[in-house]
């Protein structure tokens, strides 16, 4: 009987002391919760620092040459038909067709026209003479988009150089296929569609009649007096 009361004593003491331990485990703060709060408690230098260290193996990747695929712009529609007919457009050109309907921008029955912003009696004070012709270019023998390209060209020269006025002998048509007077109208037509031109004129008869023009060029600021 002794031995027996003996082994339940221990029995009974085991298990208060198994009871307080899981009391003490349950109090103290886990293992996770700790190493967490420690990490929390690091400065950005360490950080940085452990980054380095779990980086030093890494190789990095070479870049991969790549294509930028841009869209193309289109041409302006007289560039377009420069193209189409071979020819080398050059920027002159640009913007300037050789169609479109002007009659109704015409005045004296067609053989002049005045910028909306030029005094109304420009033109026939052009042909008057009150603006003496400082440059003139002969389009004879040319082909229309040779004609376009060199009358273009003429205008930006004579801009440049301050240059107002001038004089454009297209012909009269006599030497044309048909006897149609082919530059004479295109001529007309490219001069309207130059905003540097402020206005033009049928030549009096002893300077070209029929056969040419008197143009009046936008005075620019640097010639401006």
């Amino acid at each position: 009987m002794r031995g027996n009361k003996v082994g339940l004593a221990d029995l009974k003491r085991l298990k208060k002391d198994l009871q307080e331990e899981r009391e003490r485990a349950a109090l103290a703060p886990p293992r996770a919760t700790a190493a967490a709060a420690a990490r929390s408690e690091s400065t950005p230098e360490d950080a940085l620092a452990a980054f380095k260290r779990s980086t030093q193996s890494v190789t990095p990747l070479k870049s991969s040459a790549r294509v930028e695929h841009k869209p193309v712009a289109q041409p302006a529609p007289a560039l377009r038909r420069a193209n189409a007919l071979g020819e080398t457009p050059s920027r002159a050109d640009a913007g300037v067709s050789d169609g479109g309907e002007i009659t109704h921008l015409l005045s004296e029955g067609g053989t002049a026209f005045v910028r909306g912003d030029a005094a109304p009696d420009t033109a026939r004070n052009l042909r008057r003479g009150q603006w003496r012709a400082g440059a003139e270019l002969d389009l004879h023998g040319l082909r229309v988009e040779q004609a376009r390209h060199a009358l273009l060209s003429f205008l930006d020269e004579c801009l440049e150089h301050g240059i107002r006025c001038v004089r454009v002998v297209h012909g009269k048509g006599y030497g044309s296929q048909g006897l149609e007077p082919v530059l004479k109208d295109k001529a007309r037509t490219w001069l309207v569609q130059k905003n540097d031109v402020l206005a033009f004129s049928e030549a009096p008869e002893r300077e070209g009649g029929a056969g040419a023009l008197l143009v009046l060029l936008r005075q620019s600021e640097g010639t401006r007096k």
